[in-house]
């Protein structure tokens, strides 16, 4: 698990802001560092390998087209991205009101196809192998977006309480009822 404490912006990402306002072509070391992490949330949240590549791709390109508005008070690089990600998978959930998990028969279909990703298929295939995960994730996908979003953000991504607060805008007491509350009800599912 990662430290309780939010890590702050190393000063070459400050440098990697300035020179991507004045070049957009100057974002590839943001994305590089951030593609994977951000792809393995949504991933995570959704249960589809397409839509988390479509949401990931929309994440990064609202982050360079308002990263002239990103300021460095209060969130941290890291965790705007988070928060465009959670943003975009909010949005796609509320124009098709459902998520879709990710099943054996997902898994097997991405297999047969040629020009699939072998990383993506090494994630689906550790999924597939653990049964314990996708009764939770099963039982994840039931809940309300907003216990989704923060049991995701604690359980999968290692995120502090503090640094939830800081992706979702939220006070930490809210966080910390929001897991509370969302465990309750996967525990009531399982």
């Amino acid at each position: 698990m990662q430290n309780s404490k939010i890590q702050r912006d190393p000063p070459e990402e400050l440098t990697w802001i300035e020179q991507t306002r004045e070049n957009p072509n100057a974002f590839q070391p943001i994305f590089d560092k951030y593609h994977d992490v951000i792809f393995n949330y949504v991933l995570r949240r959704t249960g589809n390998p397409n839509l988390a590549q479509d949401i990931t791709a929309n994440t990064f390109l609202k982050a360079i087209n308002h990263l002239k508005d990103f300021t460095w008070q209060g969130v941290s690089l890291s965790s705007w991205l988070y928060r465009i990600a959670t943003n975009e998978i909010n949005e796609h959930h509320r124009k098709f009101k459902r998520m879709v998990p990710l099943t054996a028969e997902l898994t097997d279909t991405l297999r047969s196809e040629r020009n699939t990703d072998t990383a993506l298929l090494e994630i689906e295939e550790s999924i597939a192998r653990n049964e314990k995960f996708k009764a939770i994730s099963s039982a994840l996908s039931k809940l309300k977006l907003k216990y989704q979003t923060v049991l995701t953000l604690r359980y999968f991504e290692d995120k502090s309480m503090k640094e939830i607060a800081e992706i979702l805008d939220l006070p930490e007491n809210t966080v910390k009822t929001r897991i509370r509350r969302g465990l309750i009800q996967i525990r009531k599912r399982l």
